[in-house]
């Protein structure tokens, strides 16, 4: 007999089903060094049902075979691209608001307000964070609160926080 930690959720989702309503976000993630964290993000892309992820960068600078490692399946089933901070206007479609997840003077905790349905995270640098050039894209900033001693959080990490508090807010549950 299987454990509970064992236990596959394939029976649950077998009798309902998650979805929103619409586009999902997209991700922006801007100059990130690491080819897991983009593989990450990927992947919890296509487990929260984004519309695409946008890297702003150079595609030569990284592994493309160690991001696809690490986001699996994921990384054939959700649309993924690099592009210039400039370009990044070009690449989202009309309605979506841009909205940085980062500590700012002005930035709102997450969990406080109503996100834009139609939404674009861009998400920082591993160490520098979010560039100056595209903060003046964004509408909107959120930061996360921490209580511990730590004031950071992992990108990635922070890509799902900011994606389950989009969940939370648009999901719709259905019966099968």
């Amino acid at each position: 007999m299987k454990n509970s930690t064992q236990t596959k959720s394939t029976p649950l989702f077998a009798t309902v089903q998650y979805s929103i309503d619409g586009d999902g976000p997209i991700l922006v993630a801007d100059r990130l060094k690491s080819p897991e964290n983009m593989g990450h993000i990927i992947r919890l892309a296509s487990n929260f049902g984004c519309a695409k992820v946008i890297f702003i960068g150079d595609s030569q600078s990284v592994r493309h075979s160690k991001i696809k490692k690490v986001a699996g399946a994921a990384a054939g089933q959700i649309e993924w691209q690099f592009c210039k901070p400039e370009e990044l206007k070009n690449h989202l479609p009309e309605g979506y608001t841009v909205c940085a997840i980062e500590t700012t003077d002005n930035s709102l905790n997450l969990s406080d307000g109503v996100l834009p349905e139609k939404v674009a995270f861009v998400l920082g640098n591993e160490i520098h964070g979010v560039s100056a050039e595209l903060m003046e894209q964004c509408s909107h900033f959120y930061h996360i609160p921490m209580i511990g001693a730590i004031k950071s959080m992992n990108v990635s990490h922070a890509c799902s926080v900011a994606l389950y508090e989009w969940v939370r807010q648009y999901l719709v549950i259905s019966p099968q």
